[in-house]
């Protein structure tokens, strides 16, 4: 990414207001290692970015443990149950809801939960990130029964949950054509995103990655997105538990 004489003046309404942008990194759809995942981790290694790396439970096996055994930068967390589309006949897909009934998803969540601590034990993150970023009302209301502590989804919109919800913004992915976006495209939206974090009192800024969908340009758009905002700018990335802790659940 280059010089934005946009977002200099957003960073500086910011430092203004007494206020420093926390960024934290996701990426989604997890499941056994590969050249991919080895690229994304050299990647939040060169630049010192935490990264919560949300694990489909039915796709992950003890060769994914294996790999981010000794990977101090990365907290898995659950993904959902087995990334299988469950939405009635004309809703937009989701998992954790749809055709499924309430107590089959709550007992796939723990289920889900128990076999990713078997991989990966008091390393897994507290955080259920579902498909799609998608989640059914009932689901969110309960999802704290099943030993989550967060909730991760997309936007600002709230999910119904009673947990702290920790959120991305900036999606690397243009799902219409399934190309990374290119560096102008994120330069938008990251200052769109962080007037609206700002105007929320300095909320958390979420990054979104796919590294199993990536081509060249998602690639290198990351790595821009990252140098500009650690080494250019000068900002230090999140883990996001820790955000999560620092928020206030939500009153039962």
């Amino acid at each position: 990414m280059t010089a934005d004489p946009a977002l200099d003046e957003e960073f500086a309404r910011w430092r203004n207001a007494g206020q420093e942008p926390r960024f934290w990194l996701r990426d989604d759809d997890a499941g056994e290692p590969g050249p991919a995942l080895d690229r994304l981790i050299a990647l939040c290694e060169k630049f010192e970015v935490p990264l919560l790396l949300a694990v489909v439970p039915e796709r992950a096996g003890p060769a994914l443990g294996e790999r981010l055994r000794d990977v101090r930068l990365v907290r898995p967390c659950v993904h959902g149950i087995a990334h299988r589309d469950n939405a009635r006949e004309g809703e937009r897909k989701i998992e954790l809801g749809g055709r499924m009934a309430t107590a089959d998803i709550l007992d796939g969540l723990r289920a889900s939960r128990e076999k990713l601590e078997g991989l990966f034990g008091a390393r897994l993150s507290g955080i259920l990130v579902p498909p799609w970023n998608r989640i059914a009302p009932d689901i969110a209301a309960r999802a704290h029964e099943c030993g989550f502590t967060a909730l991760s989804t997309w936007s600002w919109e709230p999910r119904g949950t009673l947990l702290p919800e920790i959120n991305t913004h900036v999606d690397l992915m243009d799902w219409t054509t399934r190309q990374g976006r290119p560096p102008e495209w994120i330069r938008g939206e990251l200052l769109r995103r962080l007037s609206q974090a700002r105007a929320r009192g300095g909320a958390p800024i979420g990054i979104l990655s796919h590294h199993l969908d990536h081509d060249d340009r998602a690639w290198r758009t990351l790595e821009g997105l990252l140098r500009h905002l650690t080494v250019e700018r000068g900002f230090a990335f999140h883990h996001a538990d820790d955000l999560a802790a620092g928020m206030q659940p939500r009153p039962q």
